[in-house]
């Protein structure tokens, strides 16, 4: 059946019109990207005299282990990052912390079972998926920044899962650490997770998420007989954290979705990697006690904690316990479990104010 040639002429410039829309919004597409690749690489490029930035693979525990090191002048104090987790690598997030990295040398690692990490061992490492064995590859790839960076001591982040690991590492070696801080602080973790299970509970309903209530309501309060069920009071307690506040601006905004966008190809390991190590690290974790493993840490000792800490509402506890040559406890009003990520701003005036001084 023939169209009429006014039918014709219409679905012509209908045709017309999609095809130069579309070809417009691919074009704003490019230049959106060609601004955002510009952006990022302006924003995180590290060009001052004494700066370094360093991405590689380090022989450490027997494997290679991925190590970032960025910052504007060497001669700044070196903090090491052990991220939460356990799984979750920051340097998909580099872009957003280079304010830190004017103050610090920011050392961020993807740990044994963890994302670059994860990608070049696989499942191999399984057997070695031990507090002890992740303590003791902390510590070796402290000695390595001590000798790649002329340093004698460096300063010690750990965050959440990663404040187990970081407290570890400070026990078993605090000639090689300026101070500990902890921030998403564990003290025991199914304590931790029974004692926040109201106030979780408490901010689901408050938030209207129908399905966090139902979930929390139908696993009830801890302790679980199943290991696998604490991860429901886990899951929601990230998803209903304050917000994250990345304070992008406008201008800025371009580059932040580019630095989305080249970690795609990482992803599959991150995915894997964060199920693998939560796997096989869950039950060492739950049966944490640091005030009974750590009794004593013989570093000065600073806990930064978010006021709405749904995970980890115990910091105090452990700040209590923990025997230290000296203790700080510093609070970030309406900050989460992940105020390190979502105040990035706030965590960095308290680094400067009362840690970086630890160092001189």
């Amino acid at each position: 059946m023939a169209f009429p040639e006014t039918e014709m002429s219409r679905i012509r410039t209908i045709l017309r019109v999609c095809l130069v829309s579309l070809g417009v919004l691919l074009i704003l597409i490019a230049v959106m990207l060609a601004i955002g690749a510009w952006q990022y690489k302006r924003v995180t490029t590290i060009n001052t005299p004494n700066g370094i930035n360093e991405a590689r693979y380090v022989r450490i525990g027997g494997i290679d282990q991925w190590v970032q090191i960025r910052g504007d002048d060497k001669s700044n104090p070196v903090l090491l990052w052990l991220n939460g987790g356990p799984g979750p690598s920051t340097i998909p997030a580099t872009y957003f912390f280079r304010d830190w990295e004017r103050h610090f040398t920011l050392v961020m690692w993807d740990q044994r079972g963890e994302g670059r990490t994860f990608a070049s061992s696989g499942r191999s490492v399984a057997s070695t998926m031990t507090i002890d064995r992740m303590a003791q590859d902390g510590i070796e790839l402290t000695n390595y920044l001590r000798s790649r960076l002329h340093k004698h001591k460096i300063i010690l982040l750990g965050h959440s899962w990663g404040s187990i690991l970081g407290v570890h590492m400070a026990r078993d070696r605090p000639d090689l650490f300026y101070a500990y801080v902890g921030t998403g602080q564990v003290h025991d973790m199914r304590a931790d997770l029974r004692s926040a299970y109201p106030r979780l509970l408490a901010r689901a309903h408050s938030s209207h998420n129908k399905q966090a209530v139902q979930e929390l309501e139908k696993a009830g309060p801890p302790p679980y007989v199943q290991l696998a069920k604490y991860l429901i009071p886990l899951r929601w307690a990230n998803a209903l954290d304050p917000p994250i506040q990345f304070s992008i601006s406008a201008e800025k905004l371009p580059g932040a979705l580019w630095a989305n966008l080249i970690n795609l190809p990482d992803l599959p390991s991150l995915s894997q990697g964060g199920e693998f190590s939560t796997n096989l690290l869950l039950g060492p974790i739950l049966a944490e006690n640091l005030s009974v493993s750590a009794p004593r840490l013989d570093v000065p000792v600073v806990i930064v904690s978010g006021s709405d800490d749904l995970v980890t509402p115990n910091a105090k506890t452990f700040f209590g316990a923990v025997l230290a040559p000296r203790k700080q406890f510093l609070t970030i009003d309406g900050g989460g479990h992940l105020a390190v990520l979502g105040r990035r701003a706030e965590f960095l005036h308290l680094l400067l104010t009362d840690v970086r001084p630890l160092a001189n």
